[in-house]
């Protein structure tokens, strides 16, 4: 085993470590209000109050609803890790295998490259707040100037790596206290306005058009596409199934939960926000506008409120890391892309994805310098990834009929997968024919999630062909599901989605 995974003598555990509750999965959900805090300014000012915060209802209802797909999936695989991109690959194999592959490098691209962005506005908040007159600045041969926002991004980066490498436990403990204080930071900016001298609350502050007056549909789905990584992204409780003391109640009770209390953040804390301050004034402060919110609410102990925002950046960073890892590690134990990374460390993590992780990452801040790019472009192989994911569902329902579900949905839930799959399709070839609507990103962008998901492709040949030095198969049968435990052969007599809370 390389020293990538290794540390001391001890052996590294065949299964991951099952330590973890619902309740730490849906502290690692609370890393979405970053998707939020990141895209609220461009969103409301570019179409409105009422319109965006109209948008995220819509998708964060129909993540709820894929919350459920997901409950079914993940009970059907308690011991694989890696989450949607596993199911994914599972549902589609037997059709198209590198559409399977397709589907797992995409999330990957989703969760970690959102590291880099993630790594730079941090140091961005931390420079205006606490070290607004520094000069600190590191020449490279390259060009590019790595000044303090960006040297520590770079430390945030490894420093989410080492929180997850070294167990599962310590990054959740880390989450725990981050996430406090993200509830305190939210609770005061969703009550403040209505409390402080310094801030109104004014509802007339909303509108249904923004700046963008008027547009048509085609406005409407692109900014849906834009903003749905930013709603779903709850699935991520489902990529800790094999770490859950009980995979099927607490994998499927994280997913619902998580997701209901986004759709009420994504509702309320826009609506607060934009009736606070206006929707001009946070169009022209897309990044700043949480520091003005906390200056009118409380004055000059506004950096207070900024160090909660800061914290919901750490919980942010050490899920993408812990996520993107597991993706890595679990598409690599299904076959799908190079043996080295399905290896778990001592810790019972997998060290050698974590740490791939974390120096594309790093290297990405480096020799880019502005990962802003890449970062609208994996947009589309997230987006890919949960429509492939929400398809897989229905096709295991009809390929495998007879296989152990412990949580079974009634047959409606089918109908419900099929019309979530050909609306994310439908956003996903609207967002992808008109990039430049709403000015946040071009064709560059979408040349270059194309081309990062091709890699994928390039991966699993190596696989197939060199590494497992097998003959192609386009469609994969011969791999039967994994059975349960034992504990969990038998399945509950679920016929809706009501008897798992």
């Amino acid at each position: 085993m390389s020293s990538l995974d290794t540390s001391g003598s001890d052996p590294a555990p065949e299964h991951m470590v099952r330590t973890l509750t619902w309740r730490d999965g849906m502290v690692f959900a609370l890393n979405m209000p970053i998707g939020l805090f990141l895209t609220l300014g461009y969103t409301v000012g570019a179409i409105g109050g009422w319109t965006a915060i109209s948008i995220w209802a819509v998708a964060c209802f129909f993540a709820f609803l894929q919350s459920h797909l997901f409950s079914e999936m993940a009970a059907m695989f308690p011991d694989r890790s890696g989450g949607i991109s596993v199911y994914a690959y599972e549902g589609w194999k037997r059709h198209f295998a590198p559409l399977g592959a397709i589907a797992a490098f995409g999330y990957w691209m989703g969760w970690s490259l959102s590291l880099s962005v993630e790594g730079v506005v941090l140091g961005t908040l931390i420079e205006q707040e606490f070290f607004p007159d520094n000069d600190i600045a590191i020449r490279l041969p390259i060009g590019h100037e790595l000044g303090l926002p960006y040297l520590i991004a770079i430390g945030a980066i490894v420093s989410a790596w080492a929180l997850n490498y070294f167990g599962i436990k310590i990054a959740a403990g880390v989450a725990r206290i981050t996430g406090a204080l993200l509830v305190i930071g939210l609770a005061v900016l969703v009550v403040g306005p209505f409390l402080s001298s310094g801030a109104d609350f004014d509802i007339t502050r909303l509108s249904w058009t923004g700046s963008s007056s008027p547009f048509d549909w085609k406005v409407i789905v692109v900014w849906f596409y834009i903003t749905a990584w930013t709603t779903y992204g709850t699935e991520v409780c489902a990529s800790f199934a094999a770490e859950y003391k009980d995979p099927v109640k607490d994998t499927s009770r994280a997913l619902r939960r998580s997701a209901l209390m986004i759709m009420g953040l994504y509702i309320l804390v826009p609506y607060v926000v934009v009736g606070a301050l206006g929707e001009q004034t946070i169009g022209a402060n897309p990044v700043n506008y949480i520091g003005i919110a906390f200056e009118h609410i409380l004055g000059s102990y506004a950096w207070l409120g900024q160090v909660p925002v800061m914290a919901a950046f750490v919980i942010a960073m050490m899920t993408a890391t812990a996520d993107g890892g597991r993706s890595l590690y679990g598409i690599a134990q299904s076959g799908g892309t190079i043996r080295q990374l399905g290896e778990l460390n001592r810790y019972g993590v997998p060290g050698r994805a974590l740490t791939t992780d974390m120096l594309i990452n790093v290297i990405i801040l480096i020799v880019l310098g502005e990962p802003i790019a890449i970062l609208l472009a994996s947009n589309l192989g997230y987006l890919t990834a949960v429509t492939l994911a929400v398809g897989a569902f229905v096709l295991l329902r009809r390929d495998r009929p007879d296989i152990i579900r412990p949580i079974r949905l009634a047959k409606p839930w089918v109908v419900i997968a099929c019309a979530l799959f050909a609306i994310n399709t439908f956003a996903i070839a609207v967002g992808i024919l008109n990039p430049g609507l709403t000015g946040y990103g071009g064709l560059s962008e979408t040349v270059t999630g194309i081309g990062i998901l091709m890699i994928a492709c390039v991966l699993w040949y190596y696989r197939q062909r060199i590494q497992d030095k097998s003959t192609i198969e386009w469609r994969v049968h011969d791999d039967p599901l994994l059975p349960l435990d034992t504990a969990t052969s038998e399945p509950a007599p679920v016929s809706d989605s009501r008897s798992h809370p």
